[in-house]
């Protein structure tokens, strides 16, 4: 989204699309139109503001269907929640300059619920066409967080294995005790064979990835 450092990743096959964490882009937007999408799937890694701003643009172009976790589902479909408060924090270099045109611009997008179609509670597993997905609640950035295994190749991490920073647990939701009892074992046990696409910044090989002073960075 514009002014804002968060990554979002289309995929498409024939008339249906699959899209992680929206936001407004009307580069996308053109692309799904011009390309005859009939279903759009959703997925979300968690429920924070930056990660689901543009769900429902989408959904009232689309025939869409938004999978998350239940805490996640349950936390958007309170439209208090989904308001650009983190977006000051996550500024992308587009904005530097620009900060108040960048703050009227999030602070005019819609506060509106957002509705879920599909929740789970421990995982998920689902065909996309050829592809094998598989969704599992990794907790400790916020409740609703859920990373994505896709065709044991691709691992969409959300707002986790963000190379050199560490995982930010102060949040509304956060905790260091989910984080460290059910997500670090499985974040320290991600195979080499993972390209790592994280909610920030660029994607790299989980070849090489190691963990030191509570941070992943790549040897």
């Amino acid at each position: 989204m514009k002014y804002v450092a968060s990554n979002m990743y289309l995929m498409i096959e024939g008339d249906t699309a699959l899209l992680i964490d929206p936001s407004r882009s009307d580069e996308v937007m053109t692309k799904l139109k011009e390309t005859g999408i009939r279903e759009l799937i959703i997925l979300l890694t968690h429920e924070h503001f930056d990660h689901v701003s543009g769900v429902n643009w989408y959904k009232n172009a689309f025939d869409t269907r938004v999978i998350c976790h239940r805490d996640c589902a349950e936390y958007i479909a309170d439209p208090s929640n989904n308001v650009p408060w983190t977006f000051y924090a996550l500024m992308s270099p587009e904005a530097q300059g620009h900060e108040k045109e960048a703050e009227a611009f999030c602070d005019a997008l819609p506060t509106d619920a957002i509705e879920a179609d599909v929740v789970f509670d421990d995982s998920y597993d689902f065909q996309w066409g050829d592809h094998k997905l598989h969704l599992s609640s990794r907790p400790g950035h916020s409740a609703g967080s859920m990373v994505i295994e896709f065709d044991d190749k691709y691992l969409f991490s959300g707002d986790y294995l963000i190379l050199d920073l560490p995982v930010l647990l102060r949040l509304p939701g956060g905790s260091k005790k989910d984080y460290k009892k059910y997500t670090l074992p499985y974040l320290l046990s991600v195979g080499e064979q993972f390209e790592i696409m994280p909610g920030h910044g660029e994607p790299y090989s989980a070849q090489g990835l190691k963990y030191e002073n509570d941070i992943f960075t790549l040897r």
